[in-house]
């Protein structure tokens, strides 16, 4: 098997971009760009994951009639008649942007553990054995849409998928490992023990690691190496993740003050998407709030108020509002106010909402009844990726084939488009 570590001075060369292939993985990733970036939309989404289970109550789905103390937002709600949008009344950033919103109040599931939900929710499908098991059965919408434009972007390198934080679920599964997400933070992940010094341009590095493989006997890791590595070592990826170029202006709209805060993570975001990257999970957690739901929301919205905020205007200053969808959620929602004036789990109702696309917005989609739980066009985590399909323009049918040699569905089952 090849070594692979890269020494200091290729680590600076490449920046803190990393690559994900680690010496363990060569053998398992395989590169397989089977349609090409070009073959869909020019589309992003970010997807920013309120880990722990956010408040609809408190979030984005007030109720707007009258009902019992219990089923009432604590610190009261932002009404706006125009849209019949109700946000949580810490929300006084995001309010001002109500227009630009779709806020889906008939989004449910069946699950309400941390682990099950969020991989329901991130992959579409139920797996009961999540709690006890490690291994994903389903891939994630994002190693989905990896898998459809391939792994990194064939102009100019930049991931296709990439993770700000850790969310259950985010993984290839029977797609492979070369459509896992790219994580910029782990420095463990750059690689081969190659003097990338050596290589001027694409096709020398090449040159080299197949030479290398061949000796090691190992042809997937240069496959990998085609549609990952090489490309993030020598292309201008790194150039995307140079948050040193954001101007201080654009850091205090979003509400940045420091290093990867969800201020700067929401401006990379932004940037991925300018560069290409056709899915960026971002993962803002402290929403399991069982106690005290009102000093809790005190403290946790603000920050992920101003950068929801701040990359709404940014985006739709720039132009970017139809090629860059946000869908914001957790993995379910919260009950009626217990006895210790918190909140506990509740799938039946699941915070949902949605900004940008090519979609209509400024609107409230679906009902729930008095108990929260949806009676008019009830919709679930297949649905959000049906909706995704329709946003990148990716055909229903769509197959792949899995890590044993079987063609497979990458949208399985039923679904239709909420927005």
């Amino acid at each position: 098997m090849l070594d692979f570590v890269f020494d200091r001075r290729s680590f600076l060369r490449i920046g803190s971009i990393g690559a994900s292939m680690t010496a363990a993985g060569f053998t398992e990733q395989v590169f397989s760009a089977q349609d090409g970036f070009d073959a869909y939309e020019d589309k992003t989404v970010v997807w920013l994951w309120l880990g722990g289970g956010p408040t609809q109550f408190e979030t984005f789905h007030a109720p707007t009639s009258a009902v019992p103390t219990e089923w009432q937002p604590v610190n009261g709600s932002i009404y706006d008649a125009k849209t019949n949008i109700n946000l949580g009344a810490d929300w006084l950033e995001l309010s001002k942007h109500t227009s630009k919103l779709n806020v889906v109040n008939s989004f449910s599931h069946r699950d309400s553990s941390h682990r099950q939900g969020t991989h329901f929710m991130m992959t579409g499908h139920y797996n009961p054995e999540r709690t006890t098991t490690s291994v994903t059965k389903y891939p994630s919408f994002g190693s989905v849409i990896s898998a459809c434009y391939g792994a990194n972007n064939e102009e100019n390198g930049v991931p296709t998928y990439v993770k700000q934080g850790k969310i259950e679920g985010d993984e290839g599964a029977w797609l492979g490992g070369a459509y896992k997400p790219f994580d910029p933070s782990n420095k463990d992940n750059l690689t081969p023990r190659v003097e990338i010094d050596r290589f001027s341009t694409r096709k020398d590095l090449l040159k080299g690691l197949d030479a290398a493989a061949v000796a090691s006997k190992s042809a997937s890791s240069v496959d990998f190496y085609k549609g990952q590595a090489y490309d993030v070592i020598l292309g201008s990826a790194k150039d995307a993740f140079a948050l040193e170029k954001e101007s201080e202006e654009t850091r205090a709209l979003y509400g940045s003050e420091k290093a990867n805060d969800i201020g700067e993570q929401m401006i990379l975001a932004r940037r991925l998407a300018e560069y290409g990257t056709r899915f960026v999970t971002l993962h803002y957690g402290g929403w399991d709030m069982h106690s005290n739901v009102s000093k809790a929301l005190k403290t946790r919205v603000p920050p992920v108020d101003k950068a929801i905020a701040g990359f709404l205007q940014d985006v739709w200053s720039r132009g970017l509002n139809d090629k860059i969808l946000l869908v914001v959620t957790g993995e379910f929602g919260r009950t009626k106010i217990n006895a210790n004036s918190g909140r506990d789990h509740w799938p039946s109702i699941t915070p949902m909402m949605m900004a940008g696309g090519e979609f209509a917005s400024g609107r409230t989609i679906g009902e729930a009844d008095r108990s929260y739980s949806p009676i008019e066009r009830p919709v679930g985590p297949l649905d959000l990726q049906a909706t995704l399909f329709q946003h990148f323009g990716i055909d229903k049918g769509v197959q792949r084939v899995d890590n044993g040699g079987r063609p497979r569905y990458l949208l399985e089952g039923e679904a239709k488009v909420i927005l």
